[in-house]
C-alpha cells in the first residue's frame, strides 16, 4: 500500500476492528469467537464488533453456496455475541451486528431480517457482493478469479463495472429507510482481481463519494485487500482514502478477519499513514 500523509486523521475511528467474522461463516475459520477477543486484547484494541454474513434472503448462487450464515444459526449467534459482551465488559467493548448484502429486489426481505433485529443495526455493514445482471440472474463479484473473468468476458468489463457503480448508488440510497446500516462495505470489492486482467477502473468514485457523504454513510476501511493476490491494497485504496478524509468522510477500521488471527492485520500501516 503507497504510503501518504494526510490531514484528517480524526474521521477515522480507531483503535478498534469492527468488521469480524466468526465461526459461523461457512466460508470462514472454526475458530470460536472468544479466540477473536483474546486476538484483538493482545494487540490492544478497545473493541471489537462482529458483523457476521447475514442470512442470503436468495438461493446462494456462488459453486459452494457457502456466502452466508444459515438462518438457524443466527439466534445462537447473537446469544454468544451478547454472553462475550457480558464477560470482557471490563476489558473491550463488544458489539454484534451484520454484515447485510444489498441484494437488488430484495429490499423488502432484507428490512423485514433488519426489523427483527433493529438492536444490529447501528453495528452492521451493508456491503454489495452480489450484482443482479438482466438474463442471468445474481453473481457474486468476489468468489474467485476464474468466477470473475468467465462472467467479465460473457458480460464485458465496462457493463460489469457500470452496474456496480449503479448497485453501489442504491445501497447507498437508504433502502431500507431507519434500518439501514450506514456503514458501506469494502467499497472498492469490485477490483479485487483488478491485476487479473487489463482493465481500467471504469466507476465514477466521485459521484460514489458524494452519495457516501450525503447519505451520512461511513466507509469500511477494510484491510483485507492487501491479503489478495490480484488486487493487494486496502478497500479503498490510499488514494481515495485520502479523497473521502478530504469530503470529511468517517472510515472505520475492520480486518474483515474470518480467522482468529487476522484481528487488526496491518492496522498499524493505516495508523502510520493513514
Amino acid at each position: 500500500m503507497k504510503d501518504f500523509k494526510f490531514e484528517g486523521l480524526e474521521k477515522i475511528i480507531m483503535p478498534a476492528d469492527n468488521h469480524v467474522h466468526t465461526h459461523f461463516c461457512p466460508h470462514g475459520s472454526e475458530d470460536e469467537m472468544e479466540a477473536y477477543i483474546k486476538t484483538a486484547l493482545s494487540k490492544g484494541l478497545k473493541q471489537l464488533t462482529f458483523t457476521e454474513h447475514a442470512p442470503l434472503p436468495i438461493e446462494d448462487t456462488t459453486p459452494q453456496k457457502d456466502s452466508a450464515m444459515r438462518a438457524e444459526d443466527v439466534e445462537a449467534y447473537l446469544k454468544r455475541g451478547e454472553d462475550l459482551k457480558e464477560k470482557y465488559k471490563e476489558k473491550i467493548t463488544i458489539n454484534t451486528g451484520f454484515e447485510i448484502d444489498y441484494l437488488e429486489g430484495m429490499e423488502e426481505e432484507t428490512k423485514t431480517f433488519l426489523q427483527r433485529y433493529p438492536e444490529t443495526v447501528p453495528h452492521s455493514i451493508l456491503s454489495v457482493h452480489f450484482l443482479k445482471i438482466p438474463d442471468s440472474g445474481y453473481f457474486c463479484i468476489d468468489y474467485s478469479k476464474e468466477e470473475f473473468l468467465k462472467k467479465m468476458k460473457e458480460t464485458g468489463y465496462e457493463k460489469l463495472t457500470t452496474l456496480y457503480e449503479e448497485t453501489l448508488m442504491k445501497a447507498l440510497a437508504v433502502p431500507y429507510g431507519k434500518w439501514t446500516p450506514k456503514r458501506i462495505g469494502h467499497i472498492t470489492l469490485i477490483n479485487k482481481f483488478s491485476e487479473a486482467h487489463d482493465h481500467q477502473d471504469m466507476v465514477d468514485w466521485e459521484v460514489i463519494l458524494e452519495q457516501v457523504k450525503n447519505n451520512g454513510y461511513d466507509l469500511d476501511y477494510n484491510f483485507a485487500g492487501i491479503d489478495k493476490p490480484y488486487y493487494k491494497k486496502t478497500y479503498p485504496d490510499a488514494a481515495l482514502v485520502e479523497r473521502a478524509v478530504k469530503k470529511g468522510i468517517r472510515l472505520v477500521y475492520g480486518s474483515d478477519a474470518h480467522q482468529s488471527k487476522d484481528i487488526g492485520r496491518y492496522f498499524e500501516r493505516g495508523m502510520n499513514n493513514g
